[in-house]
């Protein structure tokens, strides 16, 4: 009896747009999270930091090299999670629009975070 491969070639979509990428991530020791797609030659970095004049959640974004997003995370520390309500518009690639939602979750006297991430594409919408 031989051994066959099954390649099931699987694509995952949630209404118009294509899944790319998600997964669940625990950062070490509270450093820095850091996606690299390198087949197409872009990072994603997300740097955990508490405002403690500002207690709202929210997210710095900057281009720090042409080809790494760098996203800062602030006050997102609550047991419970925090993240966006709807996928946030980061760049394009290969004509289409790249969008990028998330969770993230702490443990009480932890540093460390966990995120849960889904990576979007879709093809470009007039106004959007």
């Amino acid at each position: 009896m031989s051994e066959e491969t099954i390649s099931l070639g699987k694509a995952i979509s949630s209404g118009p747009a294509e899944i790319v990428d998600n997964g669940t991530i625990i950062s070490f020791a509270g450093n820095p999270i850091s996606l690299h797609y390198k087949n197409i030659n872009i990072s994603i970095v997300f740097v955990f930091k508490t405002d403690t004049n500002n207690r709202e959640t929210y997210v710095d974004s900057c281009v720090d090299e042409p080809t790494v997003l760098k996203l800062t995370l602030y006050n997102f520390d609550g047991s419970f999670g925090a993240g966006t309500n709807k996928p946030m518009k980061i760049g394009k690639y290969d004509g289409r629009r790249l969008y990028l939602q998330l969770r993230i979750y702490s443990l009480a006297g932890s540093t460390d975070k966990t995120l849960q991430y889904t990576l979007y594409k879709r093809e470009e919408v007039a106004g959007e």
